[in-house]
């Protein structure tokens, strides 16, 4: 007997345990802030750089070019030591731009500016007043986003969502991981006395987690791989973990950014 995914019971297992140490060792990174969250956050890009370099087949060059675009954003965005504003994101966005016009190298700079925008992003939010539980709304508003839809999915069934980049997902799905992040971001959002826009904003990012999740599925189908990497047993590659978490903290830093989550 498989999941809905098709892996085994016994995968299904290591992979829960895995989900729950990373989302505790997330959780406890979130609560030291500071360095600490920048280190990880910036451990954690380089990977999943390197994981999307090889999903669009980026060259050599290009990927270590990639790199050292990524690595200047985030040292730009170092906690404690220049601050944190906006024009961090709009320094590592436009060199990520002047990367793209290296010829067929546009892949790769599009993985640097996405995903070092939502490192960014997440130090952007943990540097808010009532940072720790903001920032830690956005991550589950994802987290119970992937377990509704995996539990709807397998329970109800029905149509497919995008049956051509991605088979096991269900209009059921995304119903069902909607309604699992609104509960868990409404009562986060009440109980840390969050800016009342995160009492509705939740199922929305819930569309968002799913469109990211959508977005690396159709990249890796374009690759021919089922995973990003092998980083994580029973998961694959970190970027398969966190594809829906990436434009979810993005638009939710834009929001808090743009005054919009008052």
């Amino acid at each position: 007997m498989a999941d809905a995914d098709g892996r085994p019971p016994s995968d299904l297992r290591l992979r829960v345990m895995i989900g729950g140490i990373l989302a505790a060792v997330a959780i406890l990174v979130l609560a030291l802030g500071g360095y600490v969250l920048w280190a990880m956050l910036s451990v954690g890009a380089v990977i999943a750089l390197i994981e999307w370099g090889g999903l669009v087949k980026a060259s050599r060059i290009r990927l270590v070019l990639a790199l050292l675009v990524l690595l200047a954003g985030l040292i730009y965005a170092l906690p404690l030591l220049w601050g944190l504003d906006r024009s961090t994101v709009a320094l590592l966005g436009i060199a990520a731009l002047l990367l793209a016009l290296l010829p067929r190298a546009s892949g790769v700079a599009v993985g640097s500016a996405y995903i070092g925008t939502a490192a960014i992003a997440i130090l952007y939010l943990r540097a808010q007043e009532n940072g720790f539980l903001l920032s830690l709304w956005a991550l589950t508003i994802v987290w119970a986003t992937d377990i509704g839809a995996y539990f709807a999915g397998r329970g109800i069934g029905g149509a497919k969502l995008a049956p051509s980049i991605s088979p096991n997902k269900t209009w059921a799905g995304l119903v069902g991981g909607m309604i699992a992040a609104a509960i868990v971001g409404g009562a986060i959002a009440i109980f840390g006395n969050l800016p009342s826009p995160t009492l509705w904003l939740a199922a929305p990012l819930a569309v968002i987690a799913q469109l990211g999740d959508l977005w690396e599925s159709a990249m890796k189908r374009r690759a021919g791989v089922k995973d990003s990497g092998r980083i994580l047993p029973g998961h694959g590659g970190l970027l398969d973990r966190i594809d829906g978490m990436l434009p979810v903290v993005i638009l939710a830093a834009a929001l808090v950014a743009n005054g919009n989550m008052r």
